[in-house]
Order: C-alpha cells, then structure tokens, then sequence
C-alpha cells in the first residue's frame, strides 16, 4: 500500500497513546546492554557519526533512535552524538523536560554510556498498559559547552516514549479533573468517528480487513460489522480499505461505498446490502444527512485521479437529486486515491474540503445543495492570540494545517491538536498554557469535556 507524503491528511493521523502533566523518577547505571535482538524507529537525524569525529568545525548533532528489544525486553532509546557530550546537562535536560501521561506512573530508566558519545536510555515501562511520554533534550551540550539545540529544526531532539498496550484502547480524560477512562479496542490503520442515532456521544468505527467494530463512545458497547469480499473492478486506493462507511448510523442501517464505486444501504441486523448506485469514476469520499435521506458523494473529476472533485447528492433510493462539478480541490499528485473528508453540517449544508491558506484558514466550504452556492468557513475562536501562542510553542511560523486541525472542548476554552512532535497537546485559552496528553491518536471531545484519543497502531488515519 502506497502512502501519500505531502498532503493536508497526514496530520489528523498519525502515533499512538495517551497523556498529560509532568513526572520524573529516574536512577543512573553503567550496566552494559543486552545482547536481545531490537527492532527500531529513528526518531531524529541520519548517520551514525564516527567515535573519531573532530569535535569542532561543525555543528553539534544529536542522533537519536528508539528501539524497541525483541521478546519484551523493553524499549532503548541511543543517543549518539558527532561532539562528546556533557553527561550531567543531558541526564538534567531529559529530568527537566519530561512529561508523562499518567504522573502517578513511576517513570524507570538507567543511563548506560558507552562513550562520551554514545549513552543509551533503558526504559522500564509496564508494557501492559497505556502509557506515553516525552522529553527533549535541546538543553544538553557538548564537553565544550555548545548546545545541541536548533532553531530551524525544533522537534529534532524530542522523544516520544509510549508502552503498546496490546490489542489497543480508547482512552478518555478528564482535562480539568483528571478522571481517565480506558475502554478495550483494536489495532487498526483507520479509525472513524460515527455519529449514532439517539446519542449526542460519537462512536468510533476500526476498520479491519476481516471485520469492522463500531464502538461506543460512553458506553464502551462494541457492533462487530462482517467486511465483505472485495468486488470485481475494484479501484485501488492509498488508505487499505476497500469498505467506506458513512459518518453517521441511524436505526437499524447506514450507507456504504465499497471499491470506491458501488453504494449500497447496509442493514444493520443481519448486515445485508442492497445496491443504490454504481459510479464511473473513483469515490473520494462519502457522507449522509442527519435525516439519512441523502447522500452526498465526491468523485474524482478527472481520469488520472486528480485534485478535483465532484459533487454528487443521491436519495435513500440511489436517484441523483444535485450534482456539481469541481465542488471539493486539495492540492496533491495526481493518481494517489485517499479520502477526502466531507459532512452535512445540517440537512441542507454540506461542509466541503478545500486547499487552505489566507483566505480559507480552514480548508472548508460551506455548501448549500438547495441554491448551489458556497461560502468559505471561518472560525471566531481562532484569535491573534492563539496563532502567537501556537507559533512561540511549536517554534515554528504560522501553521494553516495545525490551525485546520484543532478540535475544540463544548465550552470553547480547550483546543487539543497533535504537535509537530506527533504528541498531543491541549491548549488552555484562559491561561494560555500547554499540557502533554498522550503520544496517540487523537480523536475529539466528549459532551461531558472529557478528551477522547486512540492507542490503535503506529500509523492511524482518522476522517
């Protein structure tokens, strides 16, 4: 499965886990390491650098790489450096940094230095459980005192830590109180929040190859849904699923896109389908009304699958109602298929993506299917305030994507958004501080406040 590099989707989607506040336990030790084979990520640079590196002339580079040992031996993260490192600012940078997301954990790990550049970071974690953490170690330096910290590359000396907490997990805090919720999931490439009927709650689809679950938010209620055998004439995609689900269930059955080209009502009892339309050109993405008597599909507009899409609202029975052409643009290479996000902010208004930038912060449209028209969505609660705050926290300039992405508390004071790191943060608007919640991924927030995220997979998409 191919996986698209450039574009707007990748940040709803990516890491796994759970979070908030700040702890530190640690104890030192020049154990040597384990002969246990390791699997591993690199979390930062490239090369190794050579123990006989000149220690001036150049920049001084960290080089860091998590690894994962083999037949649960834990988790090691090498740091290796182009410059020897002065031990004491590091072990001080990695107490001073870390956040975790249960405090309450105790935080182990011993340093093993096997040069004075090159320390290893033994962490002992319960890998039962759904633990995250993270640190940054921009406040070491050099033996001569140079900082390892760049301007140009903020996030390149931080690690995201999290225990994999085996067939995955729901996970829901309070940000304010501080009650946590874990709910049993599953390890999947796609998760899908669904809006059910007679629930304010959402509940939350796992695509599988085999099988789908649909679970409850609140309740932790699971439906499992049979997924059926891929069709003749299939189009192939960028996402792994050749099953599209709608985002909203009702009473007994919802729509379904399978193939990327045939629509079908699906029963909800005894999962039967029946056809309601077959289209020419490959689906983008689908949606249906709060009523669930419409259902508005995007289509590519041109052969080669490219950027622009096509509007195509259909009834419960399969007949075109609307149609419009060119309704929905996000800029990528042509020929990659992956899913376009849209939804009905009522039963007449369709929210449609857009390219973002000055005039559409966003990247959504606001489109009427009675009159035709749009207008581009705007967001109030997006002050200069934030925009300086989210800069100066990230270091990094004005971020369109990470502003699009922001998913608000029910009163309006929190903004939770995943990090350039990949972690999830929440932004208090009062206070105007930042808090570490989880290395997962994030999916939004209950009607009680409480925030809601996934420890599902190490790649998880959410649309």
């Amino acid at each position: 499965m191919r996986y698209m590099a450039a574009i707007v989707l990748a940040a709803a989607l990516l890491s796994g886990c759970q979070g908030a506040d700040r702890a530190a336990v640690n104890s030192s030790s020049s154990a040597p390491p384990t002969a246990s084979p390791t699997i591993g990520s690199p979390t930062a640079v490239s090369s190794t650098p050579s123990a006989s590196a000149p220690s001036s002339g150049e920049e001084p580079l960290l080089y860091i790489e998590q690894l994962r040992i083999i037949g649960g031996g834990g988790q090691l993260v090498q740091v290796k450096s182009n410059s020897d490192i002065n031990k004491q600012s590091l072990e001080q940078a990695l107490k001073k940094s870390l956040q975790t997301s249960t405090p309450e954990a105790e935080f182990r790990y011993t340093l093993e230095w096997e040069s004075p550049r090159f320390v290893q970071i033994r962490l002992h974690l319960d890998e039962s459980s759904a633990w995250s953490g993270t640190f940054n170690l921009d406040e070491a330096v050099t033996s001569d005192g140079r900082k390892y910290a760049s301007t140009e590359q903020p996030h390149r000396n931080t690690v995201v830590v999290r225990a994999q907490a085996g067939g995955g997990s729901l996970l829901f805090q309070g940000i304010t109180s501080g009650t946590r919720r874990v709910v049993p999931a599953w390890n999947t490439g796609w998760i899908k929040s669904i809006q059910t009927a007679g629930s304010s709650a959402p509940s939350y689809l796992f695509y599988g190859q085999e099988k789908h679950h649909l679970v409850h938010a609140l309740t932790g209620e699971a439906l499992e849904i049979p997924a059926w055998p891929q069709e003749k004439n299939a189009y192939g995609n960028d996402y792994g699923y050749h099953e599209l689900y709608s985002d909203r269930f009702y009473l007994g059955f919802t729509y379904m896109i399978s193939g990327n080209k045939t629509l079908y009502r699906v029963d909800l009892k005894d999962f039967t389908r029946t056809k309601l339309h077959v289209f020419n050109k490959p689906v983008y993405g689908m949606s249906s009304s709060p009523d669930g008597k419409r259902i508005a599909v995007l289509t590519a507009h041109n052969e080669f699958i490219g950027p622009e899409a096509d509007l195509t609202v259909l009834d419960q029975k399969g007949k075109i109602l609307h149609s419009q052409q060119n309704a929905a643009y996000i800029s990528h290479s042509d020929g990659f298929l992956f899913v376009y996000s849209l939804t009905w902010e009522d039963d007449s208004h369709l929210l449609l993506p857009a390219d973002r930038g000055e005039k559409n912060p966003l990247g959504q449209n606001r489109y009427n299917t009675g009159s035709g028209t749009s207008t581009v969505m705007q967001d109030e609660r997006i002050t200069d305030q934030l925009k300086q705050d989210l800069t100066e926290h990230e270091r990094q300039p004005h971020n369109d994507l990470l502003l699009s992405g922001l998913k608000w508390s029910p009163d309006d004071r929190f903004a939770a958004f995943h990090s350039g790191t990949g972690a999830i943060q929440v932004y208090d608007t009062q206070e105007r501080t930042f808090t570490f919640v989880s290395a997962g991924t994030l999916l939004g927030w209950m009607p009680d406040g409480t925030l809601a995220w996934a420890d599902a997979g190490d790649h998880v998409y959410t649309f």
